[in-house]
């Protein structure tokens, strides 16, 4: 019997589907741990099937350890990346459903990402070049209801070839620029993985040349004078003073005096609301109140947008559309006790949103779904209550502050003091605790009183270097700069710290990476420019709307980059030895786990056998043959941490669909008894 399969982008999305269009029972059927939805709607049969993320991914068709390479093709991740080896058995099943299926249905999330992993699945694994298109913003019942009806009749080709060729243009910068630079590090005598992508290179570079800027800095003297009353302070109106002998005048003439008010002015100023999140502006605004990282964030959004909680989080909208019924998602809201008194509020309005400049074509901005989350962790509440307050201040009346500025004569030298405090709440109210504002309230004075000034102080200060930018503050560099998108830019930050590029929340670049990009700036500055990633994300929009052909774009990415690599080639020798010294200290850094507890004279460093096995030895060997044991797989990452009991060192140890985990590396520590290992895999065990 023939049906209609529908293709979801994880398990969790595909039971949603599923209980949203199902008319009776739905049957839940397994091929061994693999489970797919049957059920019946409007007299015909539907099965939905589900991918767990990308199926496919691009592959070097040769093996050989060179470059340039730009023979590719797409293969299973499972044949790929080992880490990627348990959605070998999802693409088995949605192979064995599409035999017998005689239409097809795509419910990916509808984004760059999304129409990538549906086109790849209908054409290599249903051999299909179309399919009708479901759109949705939520995992709604209603809305995913109506999306089946009123599916699309086609994919969105534009988008699907947009995401595709941005996947092998990635895997063309990614792999050669990478080869060039371990290869350079090899001739040069040691083997140590560099890597540099198309958006990590110019990336780096700007965080670079911020470093530089921190490390040249002088700090240069300044001097402020300062007017201290019973009630409040005052800053001279000339301040700063680059000269101290300048202040020191001033300061003398108004030592012990009094002073008048020569002048208070008071003014009402509104306050609109704010606008509602997009990704970027929900992890800094996550980041800045919590200090959740844009990452966590990303995932913690993304699982509440599976719950069916908040809508699709990866948008770059700043707007809600009138469709989305904002009266029924208000009321949904007061029915929970939390949101009750201020949703009571701002049904009584006219319900207008204050909307910001930014759109996307497929997405509104991030509101809750007004369905109630369930069994949520402390940082996954935090995330649902900031979207849903933020979402209801955006229908708030604008609030009412009041700026107040005093202006005191001290021997006819003048300082000014400025505050400002609430008058009205208003939409601070909606948003609270959210809202952080300074509440400084001046007294009620008049023009002409006498003021008794109980001291002047001459303040000595420096000017600071330009600030470190932080997890958040990063993550709207790069949007300003068109670099990435909203999908990638916490990943390309986390893997220029997984390299050992990038250090601290406050960002520091390492020695390794200041010399990465002091080497391409001399002999390849193509590698790590803006402008041409710049390019390159233009022309990818250029696809989406039909103007180019994804063909052409790499063609021309194959020309740019082979120019690039041939200068590399000629300078290889001296790329190499300019990056030894430095790629040697980071990877010694690497493998350094701590002092050894035995001996306490040596360290214990990461030693890796030609088997490929890995433990952790002391480098006082062979005096000292302490010895541990370390995972066989999955990146080890050094804490600076130390276990209470055994007095090892406690590494973290992250591997691919697995949460990190941290534990001391001594197998015989009865803390050991105590650890839990983490078993949840990538494939959605919800």
């Amino acid at each position: 019997m023939s049906y209609e399969l529908i293709i979801a982008e994880k398990p969790s999305a595909a039971r949603k589907i599923a209980a949203a269009l199902a008319e009776g029972k739905t049957d839940t059927i397994k091929e061994g741990t693999v489970s797919y939805q049957k059920f019946s709607r409007s007299g015909k049969e539907v099965i939905v099937a589900c991918a767990v993320g990308h199926l496919y991914g691009v592959a070097a068709k040769s093996k050989n350890w060179t470059y340039p390479v730009f023979d590719v093709e797409w293969l299973p991740t499972s044949e790929i990346d080992k880490g990627a080896a348990f959605s070998k058995k999802y693409l088995s099943v949605i192979k064995k459903l599409a035999k017998k299926a005689d239409s097809f249905v795509i419910a990916t999330d509808l984004d760059i990402e999304g129409e990538a992993i549906a086109y790849n699945i209908l054409r290599f694994a249903c051999q299909k070049e179309d399919a009708k298109r479901m759109k949705f913003s939520t995992l709604t019942k209603n809305e995913l209801s109506n999306a089946f009806d009123n599916a699309l009749p086609h994919i969105f080709f534009g988008l699907a070839e947009a995401g595709t060729t941005r996947h092998v243009l990635d895997f063309y910068f990614g792999i050669n620029v990478s080869r060039a630079l371990t290869l350079a590090v090899r001739h040069a005598g040691r083997y140590k993985l560099l890597t540099a992508g198309r958006v990590q290179g110019p990336a780096l570079n700007f965080l670079a040349k911020r470093e530089k800027e921190i490390a040249a800095f002088t700090a240069v003297p300044y001097f402020e004078l300062e007017c201290v009353t019973k009630d409040f302070s005052a800053l001279h109106e000339k301040n700063p003073f680059s000269k101290k002998e300048d202040a020191n005048l001033i300061f003398e003439k108004c030592k012990g005096k009094n002073g008048s008010i020569l002048k208070t002015e008071r003014k009402k100023y509104k306050t609109r609301p704010p606008t509602p999140f997009n990704l970027t502006d929900l992890q800094v605004e996550a980041h800045k109140l919590f200090g959740i990282k844009p990452s966590e964030t990303q995932k913690i959004a993304q699982t509440l947008y599976e719950q069916a909680t908040i809508s699709y989080p990866r948008t770059s909208s700043q707007k809600l559309p009138i469709a989305l019924d904002f009266k029924t998602i208000i009321t949904k809201l007061k029915s929970n006790i939390e949101y009750d008194k201020l949703a009571s509020i701002i049904l009584s309005t006219n319900l207008v949103p204050n909307e910001g400049a930014k759109t996307d074509d497929a997405h509104p901005a991030i509101h809750p779904t007004g369905e109630r989350p369930k069994d949520l962790g402390a940082r996954d509440k935090k995330i649902y209550d900031l979207i849903v307050k933020r979402f209801l201040a955006v229908f708030g009346e604008a609030a009412v502050r009041e700026s107040m500025t005093i202006a005191i004569s001290v021997e006819n030298e003048i300082f000014v003091a400025k505050g400002a405090r609430t008058v009205e709440k208003n939409w601070f109210e909606l948003y609270a605790p959210y809202v952080k504002l300074d509440e400084v309230t001046l007294p009620d004075l008049k023009e002409g009183d006498n003021i008794d000034i109980r001291k002047i102080n001459l303040l000595e200060k420096e000017t600071k270097p330009p600030n470190r930018y932080n997890q958040a503050s990063i993550i709207r560099a790069l949007e300003k700069r068109g670099l990435g998108t909203k999908a990638t830019r916490a990943e390309i930050v986390g893997n220029l710290y997984k390299r050992g590029y990038l250090v601290e929340d406050r960002i520091e670049v390492t020695s390794l990476g200041l010399k990465v990009i002091e080497t391409l700036e001399k002999y390849c500055p193509e590698i790590i420019s803006e402008e041409l990633t710049r390019r390159f994300e233009n022309e990818m929009v250029e696809i989406e709307k039909g103007k180019t052909k994804g063909g052409a774009v790499l063609k021309g990415a194959e020309k740019e980059l082979t120019s690039i690599l041939e200068k590399f080639k000629k300078n290889e020798k001296e790329i190499g030895t300019s990056l030894l010294d430095s790629a040697m200290k980071a990877q010694q850094e690497e493998n350094f786990l701590g002092k050894c507890p035995k001996c306490e004279k040596g360290n214990l460093r990461m030693i890796k056998t030609r088997m490929g096995s890995r433990f952790a030895g002391c480098s006082s060997y062979p005096e000292c043959k302490n010895t541990y044991s370390l995972p066989k797989v999955g990146l080890i990452k050094k804490t600076d941490k130390v276990c209470e009991v055994c007095k090892t060192p406690i590494i973290t140890v992250i591997n691919k669909g697995i949460k990190p985990w941290s534990s001391c590396i001594d197998l015989t520590c009865p803390t050991k008894a105590l650890v839990k290992k983490p078993i949840k895999p990538a494939e959605d065990k919800k």
